[in-house]
């Protein structure tokens, strides 16, 4: 049974507001009321991206076009490198200490040391052995 304009319209008064905040800062919800926020966007890095088209329709046949190739956007999604506080600090706790009180291997451990990109939960596994071994100050926050 198709919806009627009635219930379209209910529908759309009630939904969320997902691109802007409640007047608490807050995210919004089907009861939020009041004067919206802007949602802040905060970029990490830019990537930049070639033009997904093929101009050969256009332009026809020509060699340069032949070799195209697209700039990729790769998402890092859950990857993050630690920064050279806990690196120093994981040296100054030792790789194997490390090892033992994190139930990681030794090659997780040396890819954080050399700012390669690991897990997030990784991060934060390695951040609270050090905190349990007090060379991390409780004033200290985590680099993640």
């Amino acid at each position: 049974m198709p919806d009627s304009f009635r219930i379209v319209l209910r529908q759309y008064l009630e939904r969320p507001e997902a691109k802007s905040l409640g007047p608490d800062g807050g995210t919004c919800t089907a009861d939020t009321r009041g004067l919206l926020k802007r949602a802040s966007i905060i970029a990490s890095r830019a990537v930049p991206i070639g033009k997904e088209c093929d101009r050969r329709w256009e332009q026809g046949e020509e060699m340069s076009l032949v070799d195209f190739r697209v700039k990729e956007h790769r998402e890092t999604g859950k990857m993050l490198v630690a920064d050279a506080a806990l690196q120093r600090r994981i040296i100054t706790h030792g790789i194997r200490r490390t090892m033992r009180d994190t139930g990681m291997s030794q090659h997780t451990i040396e890819a954080v040391l050399d700012g390669k990109p690991v897990r997030r939960k990784t991060l934060e596994r390695i951040f609270s052995s050090l905190r349990a071994a007090k060379l991390v100050l409780p004033g200290d926050n985590s680099p993640i």
